[in-house]
């Protein structure tokens, strides 16, 4: 995995992770990668828009839905969503 710096990473693992969202429900991502060493995590809307998510940003916000249903949001801190 490489990012816009140019440092590499190594994936040890692709898992599905459940994570609770802002209105309670859990929702189940799938083909995560686990990179130890980073200290965030990280999702990739690319990897949601492949499984069936659209997304739209505005005002320092990011929505990531499912037809007419938010499943997703996500408020810019430090230019990261």
């Amino acid at each position: 995995m490489t990012f816009g710096e140019g440092h590499t990473f190594h994936i040890e693992g692709i898992s599905i992770v459940r994570i609770k969202l802002f209105d309670r429900m859990i929702r189940e991502l799938k083909d995560i990668r686990y990179v130890p060493q980073l200290k965030k995590n990280l999702i990739s809307v690319e990897t949601l828009k492949a499984q069936g998510l659209r997304g739209t940003l505005g005002e320092g916000v990011l929505k990531m839905s499912s037809d007419s249903l938010i499943v997703l949001k996500g408020i810019r801190r430090n230019n990261l969503y």
